[in-house]
């Protein structure tokens, strides 16, 4: 695991943390250079998977057109870097903990109760 690509290495830290987790892999065995696609084997679908993951994580929003410059773990930690440094948001704060596995969000709909109608026969 090397940090020397970016100026903070707790938002690096957190990178390969929750790279880590989600590749079921030891942080240690991950390199800035390794391809999120051909090193790593993600797809199209897992590489969404983990930009939601990494989003959760330093909360905030990465724009879809972004997408192509997260080649690279090495990548990734610049981007993150250039982000956060641009919100002023600290990768060490409660938004870089570690990640739990995503729950589904909450309906917006509340279910009701419905109450079973009456066979009465009209005559």
């Amino acid at each position: 695991m090397k940090s020397s690509l970016n100026k903070s290495p707790k938002l690096s830290q957190q990178v390969y943390h929750t790279l880590g987790k989600y590749l079921q892999r030891d942080p240690k065995d991950l390199h800035p250079e390794d391809s999120l696609r051909d090193d790593l084997g993600l797809d199209s679908l897992q590489t969404i998977e983990l930009v939601y993951e990494v989003e959760s994580a330093f909360d905030l929003q990465i724009p879809d057109e972004d997408f192509g410059r997260l080649t690279t773990i090495g990548a990734v930690i610049l981007y993150l870097d250039e982000r956060t440094h641009a919100q002023g948001i600290n990768p060490s704060g409660p938004q870089a903990a570690p990640l739990a596995k995503a729950s589904r969000p909450t309906p917006l709909v509340k279910k009701t109760k419905t109450r079973p109608t009456s066979k009465k026969s009209r005559t």
